[in-house]
């Protein structure tokens, strides 16, 4: 090998010998333009997975087991369904129709084999939060006036207007038109590849959002739990507002609904939290007490009158059969332009999150691209039939995974009890309080409200996610869903920035007789070379952190050059100031300075610190342990830019004028051929080492060999090299 150091390994003598040329890749186009019956295959399958799925399809086996899940999913989602879409300020049976439609279409494109599609809560609120941005002025404001106006019985249906003034068909147009446009988007997404988007959204991040969104949708049932008739607010403090009108309001109370609820919502928490999951390995099937809510609920509503006696708002009529296949309007798109985006991106977010879980539990693999498209599919087709935008149902999966459900072949059997609802016994149900599906909406976003009980451990575990989880919170909470996000991610991206800042190199020792090197205050039996300073840096080199890299790295080789050659200069200059003023003395005492001044024991020797100038005794400067090399260990560093490799450079250049070697190790290929571009390889190749013991043991050969050669008693001045730089 060509290097003085035959034992060290270099970096680019390594990679002549076993580097490979790099491969001829086909172009996009060409890629795009290769067609044969292979990949039109394959690209079927991947557009429809549902064949892969049937053809290992164990029909005596898997059959039963679906269809028993599929009927208790069902008798779930249509309790849900409907009050999901009270939520989204919609007629309750637009519920159901989204708990029909999408879930035909998804059986076909769809990847999960779990995932139960249709309403779900945070899609409801952000569906909400558009169909207020078409509410009157009158109606938002003039509150007490409205209330006056409108009787406490009046049902929401009968009517055909709501208490803001706005009437059902035109909402139900709203929803259309944002359910097509969200399935546009998401097809889009699919296309483009896009399913990586979401790994943007970290866990605190999506945490501290579902708790804010959980607190505005508990915000907006109370109005339906005390029996209140509240103006609906919107934009910005949507909940501190809401609840304003609630305690400008509460003497109004109805006590029949807080009854009713209070009875619902302790029915609800004891048999979900108390028996589904305290006996959950004992039942086979959970118990599907919200429909028993329901079906008592309305049965007790019907024959007590409550509608009638007591004023309770009820559901109402609930038209039977399809509806209508009709085009979506597209009326105001420029004014909930925004949530367009918002709801894609959340309902997906929370859609393959969910599919991913459910498939690492039971050992299959999710397509998150190929998930978009089936969502937006799904959401495209049943904008067509009165539906607003589709997600998976946290509770709807779950039960269809703990119901033993193997594929979707479940969905198809929940969606035809749904069907049936629809068709036959919807009529059933207009005595229904909306007081019960208030309490089911409730005690379904408990487990959301409950991450705020997670707070303490997210802040052992990571200071910086819990500021993520807390600011995102806040903002969703107090402000607004929309902006909440928006500031959540930006925030989080901002942590991001600010670790690869502050983040700081650390000092490596070598561990005896293991051959690693790690950092000494954590790991005992540590080797510290006097003269060889191992450094190891764990973030990217740019732009933004440079400037810190290269203080932390002074600070860590205890040598800053720049202040050495001022040192050196300023004695230089006090050194000529003393020699004139010496000249006007007689010459015995001049003699006598000089000797004074030459004299062995006037050297000053230091530890890696700086002397205190004197212009009066101006001394050489040498180190008692000279430092020799600096290694820095790059194989944390994940990229490095041109204001990266200038920082390296500049490194180099210097510490080789004070007579300090800096070498590197443990570059990798992609740090490799940035250095190649910007000329670092070609100037410094002989400084880049394969690993850092590579580089320790040349280090070590060079510093002994200046042992075998008899300087090492020699004194090392350091002004004699400075005085010949350019200053």
């Amino acid at each position: 090998m060509p290097s003085s150091f035959s034992e060290a390994r270099k970096t680019v003598e390594f990679r002549a010998v076993y580097r490979k040329n790099k491969p001829s890749d086909k172009s996009v186009l060409q890629r795009l333009c290769t067609w044969n019956k292979r990949r039109v295959t394959n690209m079927m399958l991947n557009t429809f997975p549902f064949y892969r799925i049937m053809r290992k399809y164990q029909w005596r086996t898997d059959l039963l087991a679906d269809i028993v899940c599929g009927i208790t999913v069902g008798i779930m989602q249509f309790p849900s369904g409907m009050a999901y879409a009270m939520l989204a300020e919609l007629p309750p049976v637009v519920g159901l129709y989204v708990s029909f439609f999408p879930v035909l279409i998804y059986f076909f494109f769809g990847t999960s084999r779990h995932c139960a599609i249709g309403t779900a809560a945070v899609v409801g609120l952000l569906v909400g939060s558009v169909m207020a941005r078409f509410y009157t002025v009158t109606a938002a404001v003039a509150g007490g006036a409205l209330n006056t106006s409108l009787d406490a019985n009046d049902t929401i249906v009968d009517t055909g207007v709501s208490s803001t003034g706005v009437t059902d068909e035109f909402k139900i147009g709203i929803a259309m038109s944002l359910a097509f446009l969200v399935g546009v988007v998401q097809i889009i997404m699919g296309v483009c590849r896009l399913g990586f988007v979401t790994t943007y959204m970290s866990d605190p991040l999506i945490a501290g959002f579902t708790t804010g969104v959980a607190i505005h949708v508990g915000t907006s049932q109370i109005k339906h739990l005390l029996g209140l008739k509240l103006p609906r607010t919107d934009g910005n403090f949507q909940v501190i507002y809401t609840w304003k009108y609630i305690f400008l309001t509460i003497h109004k109370t109805n006590f029949a609904p807080v009854i009713i609820s209070a009875i619902c919502i302790v029915v609800l928490y004891l048999v979900k939290a108390q028996v589904n999951q305290r006996f959950k390995a004992k039942l086979k099937v959970p118990i599907p007490i919200e429909i028993v809510v329901v079906v008592l609920g309305t049965v007790a509503s019907h024959f007590g009158k409550f509608h009638e006696k007591y004023h309770v708002v009820v559901v109402g009529n609930i038209p039977s059969g399809f509806p209508v296949p009709s085009v979506p309007t597209f009326h105001g798109v420029d004014i909930y332009f925004t949530e367009i985006i918002v709801i894609a991106i959340i309902s997906f977010a929370q859609s393959v999150s969910l599919a991913a879980i459910m498939a690492k539990r039971n050992k299959y693999t999710v397509d998150s691209n190929q998930e978009l498209i089936a969502y937006g599919v799904s959401n495209v087709f049943s904008s067509f039939f009165s539906c607003f935008p589709c997600a998976a149902s946290v509770s709807g999966s779950s039960v269809q995974e703990s119901a033993g459900g193997k594929t979707q072949v479940a969905s198809l059997f929940s969606a035809g009890l749904v069907m049936i609802v629809i068709l036959v016994l919807g009529q059933l149900f207009t005595a229904l309080p909306n007081c019960v599906l208030s309490a089911i909406i409730v005690v379904a976003i408990r487990t959301l409200v409950l991450q705020l009980l997670e707070l303490p451990k997210v802040w052992k575990t990571s200071k910086y996610d819990c500021f993520i989880w807390m600011v995102t919170f806040l903002i969703t909470t107090l402000v607004h869903v929309d902006f909440g996000l928006l500031i959540g991610n930006v925030f989080s991206f901002f942590t991001v920035v600010l670790r690869t800042q502050v983040g700081k190199p650390t000092h490596l020792a070598k561990v005896s007789d293991e051959g690693v090197f790690r950092d000494p205050k954590y790991y005992v039996k540590t080797t510290v070379h006097n003269t060889i300073k191992v450094i190891g840096y764990h973030f990217p080199i740019y732009y933004a952190n440079g400037e810190l890299f290269t203080s932390e790295v002074y600070r860590l080789a205890t040598i800053k050059p720049e202040a050495l050659k001022k040192h050196i200069r300023r004695a230089s200059m006090a050194s000529m100031t003393s020699s004139n003023s010496l000249a006007s003395m007689n010459s015995q005492e001049v003699s006598a300075s000089y000797a004074s001044l030459n004299r062995s024991y006037s050297v000053i020797e230091v530890e890696h610190a700086f002397p205190i100038i004197d212009s009066m005794h101006v001394y050489p400067m040498v180190f008692k342990y000279p430092l020799s090399h600096i290694i820095l260990d790059l194989s944390g560093v994940s990229f490095v830019d041109t204001v990266g490799c200038k920082v390296v450079k500049n490194l180099i250049s210097e510490y080789a004028a004070v007579d300090v070697k800096v070498w590197m190790a443990n570059v990798s290929d992609d740090i490799w051929n940035i250095f190649e571009e910007l000329d670092i390889v070609p100037a410094f190749k002989d400084s880049i080492f394969l690993t850092i013991e590579d580089a320790f043991n040349a280090a070590c050969e060079e510093v002994g060999n200046l042992k075998v050669n008899g300087k090492q008693d020699e004194v090392k001045t350091i002004s004699g090299k400075i005085l010949d730089v350019q200053l």
